[in-house]
């Protein structure tokens, strides 16, 4: 299924995947849908990855909020008229708004849309799957989270730990930040 992991905070947002099943360059999780402002990052069915990250840059073109953005294709990934084969999915489309608040929503086809907003002086954190969560919370405990370096340390040992129980997942790191603009 793949790893992702967040660490949002009002400064900063590191993203954090494994490269994908083949591990070479072009199999990345996630693409970048405004520069230096807004990612989409993916786990689970490639068919629902290539639908959202289309969605994805057509509602940036248009226009649409990141909030706005995830709405729309959480509706797309879950309309009973599609047939996609039942895999589950997750993508969590990360940025900064207009007014440059940090914000991520997890967009789902197995739960309701989900969106956090970290505040001033706080760290939110994210990555599918249960188990990973704990290990992730372990990871920034120990490493910390209050800069880029600390988060991407805690990521990047959640990744190498996560890829001896989870299949599928592997020890390529792929890592993307976003800072906010002054």
């Amino acid at each position: 299924m793949g790893l992702v992991s967040i660490v949002a905070r009002e400064d900063f947002i590191s993203l954090v995947t494994d490269y994908g099943i083949h591990q070479k360059l072009d199999d990345i999780r996630f693409k970048e849908l405004i520069p230096n402002t807004a990612v989409i990052a993916y786990s689970g069915d490639e068919e629902y990855a290539m639908m959202a990250i289309s969605a994805a840059e057509t509602l940036v073109m248009q226009g649409f909020s990141l909030k706005k953005m995830a709405e729309s294709i959480q509706l797309l990934i879950n309309n009973p008229t599609l047939m996609v084969d039942g895999q589950p999915f997750e993508a969590v489309i990360a940025g900064y708004s207009q007014n440059g608040e940090a914000q991520y929503h997890v967009i789902s086809n197995i739960k309701p849309l989900e969106s956090y907003y970290p505040r001033a002086g706080e760290s939110l954190y994210y990555v599918n799957g249960h188990e990973s969560m704990l290990v992730l919370e372990k990871s920034l405990k120990m490493y910390g989270m209050g800069t880029v370096d600390q988060a991407q340390a805690a990521q990047i040992h959640l990744l190498q730990e996560a890829s001896k129980f989870i299949p599928n997942v592997h020890t390529n790191a792929s890592s993307h930040v976003l800072k906010r603009a002054n």
